[in-house]
């Protein structure tokens, strides 16, 4: 799907979420995030979230705590969107 929306969106910034129930997969391209970065700051700010994960710094995963889904995912987003593009 990452693939896919890179092409229709050539030269733009792209973060793909792949969310399940007590995960998270993130791909982008051209949005200067860190992803253990933002893994280790949801662990210390989503108390009760059970964050875990990583990977480099524009691909990686994160687990989390099933009840925890909708904080922890609007947590991300909002980290997501504070990351510069290239």
């Amino acid at each position: 799907m990452h693939d896919i929306l890179c092409r229709r969106n050539a030269g733009a910034p792209v973060v793909t979420l792949g969310i399940g129930p007590d995960f998270v997969v993130i791909r982008s391209r051209g949005v200067l995030m860190n992803i253990p970065k933002m893994v280790r700051e949801l662990r210390e700010e989503v108390i009760g979230g059970g964050v875990n994960g990583g990977g480099h710094l524009v691909v990686g995963s994160i687990k989390f705590v099933e009840g925890m889904r909708k904080t922890v995912i609007e947590s991300l987003i909002a980290k997501i969107e504070e990351y510069p593009v290239e």
